[in-house]
């Protein structure tokens, strides 16, 4: 066996860091306090119907085909993903519907319809959005440091990928309409921050999403940690659950990782645990005043009867969107009349609910719980009432009268469950100052061969990207150059 890696965490980066260091050769331990794998991407099973709790969707399949193919796999052969049409449906306050198709040029149709002449905008968008994309995809491989500042290179980047503009600044660039500003940039909610304050170069998600399009794996959400779990067994990796990890030290040659079932000792360690939990709990260390994402609260509806007029992905837009966003980031309040994602996998794929039967699951963005200024459980009702009233609106029933079972998730899970601190659901906030070399790097800046992967280090947030740092910490444990 070749040396010993131990690795903290089985969410989607563990396993996929697993995966690739047990393919390696490398003598490779997981451990985590739960259960079962997936972290955040978990699942929920109740009277037959099966909701993913997290991850709702994939963009950059290339980023999974690339874990696979890296351990010499074919990613067919563990997931089966299907491409989604219509991609997602927008629900403006005013009625006004906006319909994302597969097909861009029935997208640029109902774009006409909002604004003239958007079809040549959402053209330009494109066309500038993927040429962000690449010079940005390889860096997605790299970890970056303070001292690369001093590298030329980096220097000019800065101007083209547009880093000190706004992702909301950009599209303004190319759409007057403010619905169409808001249905191009959404997505930075998604990394759990305000498009106000997300940086441009964030755009390439929206070209993923309009270029690359959007897919669903059959059998849910939970089928992407099941097949890297799978993967990095095939390998000989061992995965320990129901083993909470209470401590990582170096007091000599090896890293030492305390957990429920003994000591650990190990030539390399991985961490793909919430980062500033990590950091703060496991190495004992005082953190730096960092920017957490926004909460969310989530609602998962097992319904007696199919739902009509909705897509897999629907987004209902709040009446005043300026204000939603400032009570979630700047004030620290439950908003009043929020945002809300509703996902309806079940459009897709029948099997995740009885026969005849739908899944609804709804995501409200709220503040985390640093400085939280209000008790969200005050404004439950309230908002349970207008997140049921809207759908209500569009679907030709009463969503109160088909409802079987219904589970909550509440921000105190986030911290309870997952020990993410803050309960903030997407990690670290992807502003300007924690993208890049401001991000918490990958490789520990005091232990020597302890490492990171997830949303909250390089190089960000969401499960392609997440999938990236567990190649970086890959090729620096190989002591590779990244691709």
């Amino acid at each position: 066996m070749g040396a010993k890696v131990t690795i903290v965490g089985a969410g989607v980066g563990g396993l996929a860091a697993a995966a690739r260091l047990a393919h390696d050769g490398y003598d490779v331990e997981v451990l985590e306090r739960l259960p079962e794998c997936g972290g955040r991407n978990h699942l929920l099973e109740v009277s037959g119907f099966k909701f993913d709790m997290g991850p709702s969707f994939v963009l950059m399949p290339d980023f999974f085909e690339e874990v696979f193919s890296y351990c010499g796999q074919s990613l067919k052969d563990y997931l089966d993903l299907r491409p989604i049409d219509p991609s997602y449906k927008i629900f403006f306050p005013d009625g006004d519907i906006f319909t994302v198709y597969r097909n861009s040029e029935h997208t640029k149709e109902e774009m006409e319809r909002i604004e003239k002449g958007s079809a040549k905008g959402f053209d330009a968008f494109i066309r500038e959005t993927s040429r962000i994309y690449g010079m940005i995809r390889p860096l997605l491989y790299k970890s970056v440091t303070y001292s690369s500042l001093f590298n030329p290179y980096y220097w000019g980047l800065v101007g083209r990928i547009h880093a000190f503009q706004s992702y909301w600044q950009l599209a303004r660039k190319y759409f007057k309409s403010e619905k169409l500003c808001y249905a191009f940039t959404f997505e930075a909610m998604f990394m759990g921050v305000s498009p106000y304050q997300a940086p441009a170069f964030y755009s390439i998600i929206s070209y993923t999403d309009h270029a690359q399009k959007i897919f669903h794996p059959m059998g849910g959400m939970y089928k992407i940690p099941l097949a890297l779990e799978k993967l990095a067994l095939k390998f000989g990796a061992r995965i320990f659950y129901n083993c909470p990890v209470e401590k990582i030290s170096k007091p000599g040659r090896k890293i030492l990782v305390k957990h429920a079932k003994g000591v650990s000792e190990a030539d390399y360690a991985v961490v793909n645990a919430d980062y500033a939990y990590s950091q703060a709990d496991l190495l004992k260390r005082r953190i730096p005043k960092y920017k957490y994402s926004c909460s969310t609260y989530l609602v998962y509806l097992g319904l007696k009867d199919k739902l009509k007029n909705l897509a897999h992905h629907n987004l209902f837009f709040s009446t005043d969107l300026d204000r939603n966003l400032r009570q979630i980031f700047d004030e620290k309040t439950v908003p009043q009349d929020p945002s809300f994602y509703a996902h309806i996998p079940t459009v897709t794929d029948p099997s995740l609910a009885p026969d005849g039967k739908e899944i609804l699951y709804l995501l409200v963005p709220v503040p985390n719980l640093l400085n939280a200024k209000d008790s969200f459980c005050r404004h439950e009702e309230a908002i349970n009432k207008l997140v049921f009233e809207k759908i209500n609106k569009v679907c030709p029933c009463r969503l109160e009268d088909i409802v079987e079972t219904r589970n909550c998730f509440y921000p105190e899970d986030f911290v309870s469950r997952y020990n993410v601190k803050y309960g903030a659901t997407f990690g670290l906030a992807h502003n300007l100052a924690q993208s890049a070399f401001f991000r918490p790097a990958n490789t520990d800046p005091r232990i020597k061969n302890l490492y990171y992967a997830g949303a909250s280090t390089q190089p960000g947030g969401g499960l392609p990207v997440v999938i990236a740092s567990s190649r970086i910490v890959a090729d620096l444990i190989n002591g590779k150059k990244a691709l």
